[in-house]
């Protein structure tokens, strides 16, 4: 499967493109995931930059996008020698802006093909997706992309909480699609586990992430988020995804512990 298949899109007509995001692919805010929308940015860019390779993307969660038809929308706003830099807005079904990105899209063929593996070093110790413990569903609390993308908790060491998801596609060259993916549901642990058991909603507002290689598409990717701050309701995080032993992509992010109770339609049962 392709990934536009697995996301539902295709051209519409002006330049325009459409993709069907159902139900499933909702997290616990009442709209379709972070990383989801980041894939379909980085997905729509594409039709703007044959044959380059997404190198980056900032994307602005402005309002929840919500069941059915989202239109995108995205623009060529420079193509250089080394960079094409697109803009990409969403639109739900009342046609009200949703989210805003930009995504940066490398013309490999003007670049030096050097490699270096940085000084991180790999990860060790994370269990494998199979010995991994499953996310748990929260009373009373409709969170689809659980059973869609099946996470699990598989490491919790200095480069945070690692998550790993299900790719559910197999093409290849789509590693920044399912990268976007495992890192925006790799956020939410390290910052509820400092909440230490209260029950506050931490939507993330915003994801960046740059994107390091384009390793084989694995079947499974993990991202491992760490904690570095919550001052004033607002955390920020750092993020890495793995695809196997190939780092592909870093980020950071915001996240948002809102005051007052959930909304009713989303409210943790006890």
């Amino acid at each position: 499967m392709k990934v536009i298949e697995f996301l539902r899109g295709g051209p519409a007509g002006n330049g325009e493109w459409r993709y069907e995001l159902g139900r499933e692919l909702h997290g616990a805010f009442g709209g379709a995931n972070g990383g989801v929308v980041g894939a379909v940015c980085v997905n729509a860019a594409r039709s703007l930059a044959p044959g380059r390779a997404p190198a980056s993307l900032d994307v602005r969660f402005i309002r929840g996008l919500t069941e059915g038809a989202a239109r995108v929308v995205p623009v060529l706003l420079h193509e250089g020698r080394t960079l094409s830099v697109i803009s990409v807005d969403i639109f739900d079904a009342r046609n009200r802006l949703c989210t805003r990105a930009t995504v940066s899209l490398a013309n490999l063929e003007a670049l030096e093909p050097f490699e270096h593996a940085g000084f991180a070093g790999a990860p060790g110790g994370w269990k494998s997706y199979a010995d991994g413990k499953a996310w748990a569903k929260p009373p009373g609390l409709e969170v689809p992309l659980i059973d869609t993308f099946a996470p699990r908790l598989v490491g919790n060491d200095v480069r945070g909480y690692a998550t790993a998801v299900k790719v559910l596609w197999d093409e290849a060259g789509t590693c920044a699609e399912a990268a976007c993916i495992a890192a925006d549901i790799s956020v939410g642990p390290p910052v509820g586990a400092a909440l230490g058991g209260k029950q506050i909603p931490i939507p993330n507002p915003d994801l960046t992430l740059r994107f390091c290689a384009e390793p084989p598409l694995p079947e499974t990717m993990i991202s491992a988020c760490r904690l570095e701050h919550i001052s004033r309701g607002i955390a920020s995080t750092r993020i890495e995804v793995w695809a196997g032993a190939h780092l592909a992509a870093i980020g950071v992010s915001t996240t948002t512990l809102l005051a007052g109770a959930w909304p009713d339609a989303r409210k943790p049962k006890s």
